[in-house]
């Protein structure tokens, strides 16, 4: 049996567990009309919400289903397990607009978290959606945040991010994803603000120095 099968099954055995628990009824509850609401719209069968967290949905009109019951989950890994297997969906601009609002309406609520913040960091980087550029932009203004996303914005060689990895060159406790980022706009000026890092007290921060510096000697 495959690792993947293993982790299955042991999420479907942990699911049987926490039904059992008075705290989480509610939250099973929700998945149950999920569930149903999936099958009796788009004919998807499942047999626990744990199906959803290692199979994905092929038909997208699943996304506005998922939207709509996500937000409501007491237990925030229930949602993050569901936008990491459903919502990682290239071009899809029903995931991205999603995303955004939920993260504005966490952000409101002060329920943001550690977690939640590098689930979505990760989704928008797969989702890739380009007319999101300017909200893109607004998640790397905090030092330390949406390194993936900044990283992404990089590669897209986005002006207006760039001032914004600069800062944070400085800014951000560990320097790795800021030089990887500005490594990309292809700019010798980068040099001089990255060469001091290769003395860093951290291995990965001068490999990474020294990666970039090479490879913008080159060009």
């Amino acid at each position: 049996m495959d690792s993947q099968n293993v982790l299955y099954k042991q999420s479907i055995e942990k699911e049987k567990e926490m039904r059992l628990n008075k705290e989480y009824q509610k939250d099973y509850e929700l998945a149950d009309k999920l569930r149903k609401e999936l099958f009796d719209s788009l004919g998807v069968e499942s047999n626990y919400l744990a199906d959803f967290y290692y199979r994905t949905i092929i038909d997208d009109k699943c996304i506005p289903i998922l939207a709509k019951y996500i937000p409501l989950f007491k237990n925030v890994g229930i949602a993050l397990n569901l936008i990491t297997q459903q919502f990682w969906r290239k071009g899809n601009f029903n995931c991205s607009d999603f995303l955004e609002k939920w993260y504005y309406d966490l952000k409101r609520s002060n329920a943001l978290t550690d977690r939640i913040e590098t689930t979505l960091d990760n989704a928008f980087v797969k989702i890739r959606d380009k007319s999101k550029i300017s909200f893109y932009i607004e998640l790397i203004k905090d030092n330390d945040k949406f390194p993936l996303v900044m990283t992404m914005l990089a590669k897209w060689n986005i002006d207006e991010a760039k001032k914004i990895i600069i800062d944070r060159l400085e800014n951000d406790k560990i320097k790795t994803s800021s030089i990887r980022a500005l490594g990309y706009y292809k700019d010798k000026n980068a040099i001089s603000l990255i060469e001091k890092y290769l003395e860093s007290d951290y291995s990965g921060v001068r490999e990474e120095a020294k990666k970039v510096i090479d490879r913008l000697n080159k060009l």
